[in-house]
């Protein structure tokens, strides 16, 4: 998806340079509506690549994982186990709110399958 966006950025930002700002091949109202449409269109690419880069910075294993950490963190704060309970994660992906549990969690015991 992020290259997806970053294409699109690109290729609307060469056609608003092409036809909005040079006119090649157009003139008089259809440049000034082309530049707009495509002034736009790389305005919305940009902004929406932006956020991805954001998004994928902040919940990458590569990254900072800033948010990550706070939202497993906080939900690792509202599981209770009762004393020699088990808790049991099934299918927990990178086993991130596990580790957290297990760290949290001193009268039960967390299980990984």
């Amino acid at each position: 998806m992020l290259v997806s966006l970053i294409a699109g950025t690109v290729l609307s930002f060469a056609l608003l340079l092409v036809f909005g700002i040079f006119g090649i091949g157009v003139g008089g109202k259809l440049r000034v509506v082309l530049g707009v449409v495509f002034g736009i269109a790389f305005v919305v690419c940009a902004k929406c690549t932006q956020w991805c880069v954001y998004a994928y910075r902040s919940f990458s294993y590569d990254g900072e994982r800033k948010l990550s950490k706070q939202i497993i963190e906080g939900t690792a704060h509202y599981v209770t186990l009762p004393e020699g309970g088990i808790g049991l994660d099934v299918g927990c992906g990178s086993g991130a709110l596990t580790h957290c549990l297990r760290k949290a969690q001193s009268p039960g015991k967390v299980e990984i399958m």
